[in-house]
């Protein structure tokens, strides 16, 4: 029987390096596929932005004009249900008009910013789990966020999705701070009044209120448990900023909490791999003293 070949000191030393190397990659893969996530969607918003933009007045006059005769003949209570999953409705011919209006450029309805979450997600028709595992959904049922008297549009997005940020940072809003959508080339300013937690099936605030321009932003909460509800809303103040100011990182708290963490797991497998170098040497420097002294 051959005798077992021994690893070498150096390939000894540099097993557990490159399994310590391996571990911190696999760990790490949920921030950078947040942040690269985050920037897509940021850089989606941004071609949408431009290719609304780049469209003749004319034609984006009438995408505005056909979302505005939407609002003015839409029931003026909304009594559907968005938090019980169904999608039945989504085979109605009224649902198919709806998905038809503010389809253009790009099948997108709007884009939302929130400068001071660095939130800038793209606004899809619907409120479906596909719709909102790539950016924030209009809630169907209620008015299309094309501004108005008497509107109120609501604009819902996930909180807690592995992949990505989307609103989870909505509960540092605080009243008076300001949102922003981006419409067929017009942008609409909000600042925001209310600040409510509802059970889910409340959507009493969800309503239309005599004489105001609302929009809602919804999302779950509390983060990791999402029994409830969090709407932040706001109004429309005018006249209308020209330009959204640019958004920041977004770079919410469970990744820091997770990059420290993540350091101090490194620091411990190196200080562990840096001893147990130092220690299998000593043990040669002791063998080799031992055979100089014997021989």
């Amino acid at each position: 029987m051959k005798a077992k070949k021994k690893k070498s000191p150096l390939r000894r030393a540099l097993e557990p390096v490159v399994l310590a190397v391996a571990a911190i990659l696999c760990f790490t893969y949920p921030v950078a596929s947040t942040l690269w996530n985050n920037h897509a969607s940021k850089q989606l918003s941004a071609i949408y932005d431009k290719l609304s933009r780049e469209q003749p007045k004319d034609a984006r006059a009438i995408n505005l004009d056909k979302a505005r005769e939407y609002n003015a003949h839409r029931s003026a209570i909304f009594t559907a249900d968005p938090y019980n999953g169904t999608e039945d409705f989504k085979k109605t011919p009224e649902y198919k008009k709806y998905d038809s209006v503010l389809d253009e450029p790009m099948g997108i309805m709007g884009i939302v910013k929130i400068p001071k979450i660095g939130v800038k997600l793209p606004i899809y028709h619907g409120s479906s789990q596909d719709v909102l595992a790539y950016g924030a959904g209009h809630l169907y049922g209620t008015d299309l966020p094309v501004g108005g008297k008497n509107r109120h549009s609501v604009i819902t997005a996930h909180t807690g999705l592995p992949h990505a940020t989307m609103f989870d940072d909505l509960i540092y809003l605080k009243k008076g701070d300001f949102f922003y959508l981006d419409i067929q080339g017009e942008t609409l300013r909000y600042k925001v009044f209310r600040i409510s937690v509802v059970e889910p099936n409340n959507i009493s605030l969800l309503q239309r209120e005599k004489g105001r321009d609302l929009v809602t932003l919804l999302t779950c909460t509390p983060y990791g448990v999402n029994s409830q509800r969090l709407l932040v809303t706001g109004y429309r103040v005018l006249p209308d900023l020209v330009k959204a100011p640019d958004d920041k990182l977004q770079w919410p708290l469970w990744m820091t909490l997770f990059v420290i963490a993540l350091v101090g797991c490194a620091v411990i497998l190196a200080t562990m791999v840096v001893a147990d170098v130092k220690r299998k040497r000593g043990k040669l420097d002791l063998r080799a003293k031992h055979l100089s002294i014997l021989a």
